[in-house]
């Protein structure tokens, strides 16, 4: 009797948390929905494709920086073979190549995905699932202006954390490539 008992109270112990598990999972997949509508309504795709095209100009106009940066920070060239390097940089293309192959990873499904996620996240975390689909109806209400106070904060998040993740890829991926080029003309 006595073991009875106490897997009853252990059961007791473990339904409500167990309920709160699967009644949390149902919030957070109707949220995750009427955060997919919101999306939809807001043309995210096409967001993500003007900032991915934003930053991938940006990096396209610091390649020839980067290039030169880095030729005048290797160590290996004195300055009579870097001025030769720097000739025929100019003659070979390296530049137009660089700026060509300057922020791919901004035009990539995986940094679509990923700015994507970030939405899903900062969306998540700045408004219930009841804001979120008065969002989606565009109502001016006390959520509509919550919305407009907090845009620029989410905003900030999701492009701050796909700069942090891709600015530095797409740095290296620049930095490699002048380095590629300049051991080519130095030969």
């Amino acid at each position: 009797m006595l073991k009875t008992y106490r897997r009853i109270a252990v059961l007791a112990a473990f339904v409500p948390t167990f309920m709160v598990a699967q009644h949390a999972y149902a919030q957070d997949a109707e949220k995750t929905a009427a955060i997919k509508e919101l999306l939809s309504v807001m043309q995210a795709d096409q967001a993500v494709k003007g900032q991915a095209d934003n930053w991938q100009a940006g990096a396209k106009q610091e390649a020839p920086l980067v290039l030169e940066q880095v030729l005048v920070e290797n160590k290996t060239l004195n300055d009579k073979q870097k001025q030769a390097a720097v000739d025929k940089l100019k003659k070979n293309g390296a530049v137009q190549r660089m700026v060509d192959g300057a922020g791919t990873a901004f035009t990539t499904d995986g940094f679509k995905k990923d700015a994507l996620q970030a939405h899903y996240d900062a969306f998540g975390k700045y408004y219930s699932t009841q804001e979120i689909k008065d969002l989606t109806t565009f109502l001016k209400s006390p959520t509509g202006q919550k919305f407009m106070a907090n845009q620029g904060k989410a905003t900030q998040e999701i492009w701050g954390s796909m700069m942090q993740k891709y600015g530095p890829q797409v740095g290296k991926s620049m930095r490699d490539a002048a380095e590629k080029e300049i051991a080519a003309a130095s030969k």
